[in-house]
């Protein structure tokens, strides 16, 4: 169980964990666009602020140069007739200045504008959009316009730096590093633990079905001892023979009881018990009880009294057979546990508006103790473990409490009034 939790709890952790880095990837990758867009823009509205200013023939001072330069990351060239404007630049890219100038000319020849030559068919000339890398692998946005003038033509080249996306978003990949392991932590641990609180019915199962295991074992092994011993002393004493084989036969009848029992266990927990389900006249099913039982009472001194209302019992949509069985296994208990000169109670009362038949076995016995009410209908569970009528094993009351459920009912127990124990049955009618 301990390594199927901790199976389970890494299955769970790595499959959210894998969601959950999926979704954070998604927002990374959503980041870098925006952020790619954002520079993308940035240069454009500069772009456009320095063609707008070159084209109206507004003089380009040092100062707003270096200004814009500085604050942009960008190079700014501006030539007449193929002479460069004076001006050594307010920043050092990564790659030299001078290479990255030169290098961004050459490209806007490819695309038919020359910064030596006027344009022919227009005023201006301007190049597209343009993405270069300088010697070390940065990067930039480059743009060209050529423009006609009396004295020949003038060119403006604007080159953006580009920055990393990974040096934009610095702070938002450590942020979401950290959300990412603290989520797989916190992953893991509403993992274990909700592992821990899934496995808790299927490890009662399982201590259940061993204890269930063990006590089986245990009670086949006391018949199967006196079978051995009564086979070993006929072999022995042969005219012992007419006193061995009744208690042979006993402990035969008493192992086929418990096997049956087992049985009948093993289909309720196979949901292969099979109802026969009708309408069933319940004072004529209480009554016939009520006569079978009486001679068994009278034999031990105990008074069976049957207290039904004075309209009659609703009918019942179930197996009368099986409802019988419950009863029976009621009166039994109710009838070893109390002794010669008290009573036993057999009740019925209707709860009209809920619709429900409640059918009460009480007894006058010696009732049953705090500690083992909660233990009562576990199987092969017996509050008395002393006691020496070996023909109850401890499975009645579970065998009666899977009938009640089949029957879509509820079993309980409740202390006697006047001492003792009271079980109830209510069935739907």
């Amino acid at each position: 169980m301990k390594t199927l939790r901790k199976r389970l709890s890494a299955l769970y952790t790595i499959t959210t964990g894998a969601i959950l880095l999926l979704v954070i990837g998604a927002f990374l990758l959503s980041s870098i666009q925006k952020t790619r867009n954002a520079q993308l823009q940035q240069f454009q509205v500069i772009w456009n602020s320095l063609s707008s200013r070159f084209q109206s023939s507004h003089a380009f001072s040092h100062g707003y140069l270096a200004q814009t330069e500085a604050e942009y990351h960008m190079i700014i060239h501006i030539s007449e007739n193929g002479i460069p404007f004076f001006y050594p630049g307010s920043w050092k890219p990564e790659t030299d200045r001078k290479v990255l100038i030169e290098q961004a000319i050459a490209l806007a020849k490819t695309q038919g504008v020359s910064v030596n030559r006027a344009p022919v068919s227009s005023p201006s000339n301007t190049t597209s959009l343009i993405t270069m890398e300088g010697n070390r692998g940065d990067r930039y946005y480059v743009m060209v316009q050529v423009m006609s003038t009396r004295n020949g033509a003038k060119s403006i080249c604007a080159i953006s730096y580009i920055p990393p996306v990974w040096d934009a978003l610095k702070n938002t990949v450590l942020y979401l590093s950290l959300l990412a392991v603290s989520g797989i932590l916190c992953l893991w641990l509403i993992s274990w633990v909700f592992v821990g609180w899934s496995l808790k019915p299927v490890e009662e199962s399982r201590q259940k079905q061993a204890r269930f295991i063990a006590a089986a074992s245990h009670e086949l092994r006391s018949p199967l001892a006196v079978l051995r011993s009564a086979a070993a002393a006929m072999s022995d004493s042969p005219q012992k023979k007419d006193t061995l084989l009744p208690l042979i036969d006993r402990e035969c009848v008493r192992m086929s009881r418990l096997i049956d029992d087992m049985l009948l266990l093993a289909s309720a927990d196979a949901r292969t018990w099979s109802l026969q389900r009708k309408e069933t006249d319940m004072d004529t099913l209480l009554i016939d009880l009520y006569e079978a039982f009486q001679p068994a009472c009278q034999e031990k001194g105990i008074s069976l009294h049957l207290d039904l209302p004075a309209d009659s019992l609703p009918h019942v949509l179930c197996d009368p057979d099986r409802i019988r069985q419950v009863l029976m296994v009621l009166l039994d208990n109710a009838a070893y546990y109390t002794p010669a000169g008290r009573s036993i109670f057999i009740r019925a009362r209707v709860n009209e508006r809920k619709r429900i038949l409640e059918l009460q076995v009480m007894d006058e016995g010696c009732g049953i103790a705090p500690e083992d009410k909660p233990h009562i209908f576990d199987r092969f569970y017996q509050a008395d473990s002393a006691r020496s009528d070996k023909q109850h094993f401890g499975l009645g009351l579970s065998i009666a409490r899977e009938l009640v459920l089949l029957h879509q009912g509820t079993i309980g127990l409740a202390d006697n009034p006047g001492g003792g124990s009271c079980f109830f049955v209510r069935l739907p009618c």
